[in-house]
């Protein structure tokens, strides 16, 4: 059986991480959780921190690298 996955941009993992710090009851509550420090997830929350693979993966994604045909490169 094949597995149909669907990706998700990494700058909506922003908005995952919010609501994942306030279904866990706060920053502190995630954090203990996670074991990602408090000041890395408000960072990331205030956008004065990328997402990091960390926290992706702790949100339980994983990152992958792809390939995107820049606008007027493709060759077939």
């Amino acid at each position: 059986m094949t597995q149909h996955i669907t990706g998700r941009p990494i700058a909506s993992m922003r908005s995952i991480l919010a609501d994942a710090v306030e279904m866990a009851g706060g920053q502190n509550a995630w954090s203990r959780r996670t074991g990602i420090p408090q000041s890395v997830v408000s960072e990331t929350l205030n956008e004065r921190r990328e997402v990091s693979e960390s926290i992706v993966n702790a949100l339980g994604y994983v990152t992958q690298t792809v390939c995107i045909p820049m606008k007027g490169q493709n060759h077939a």
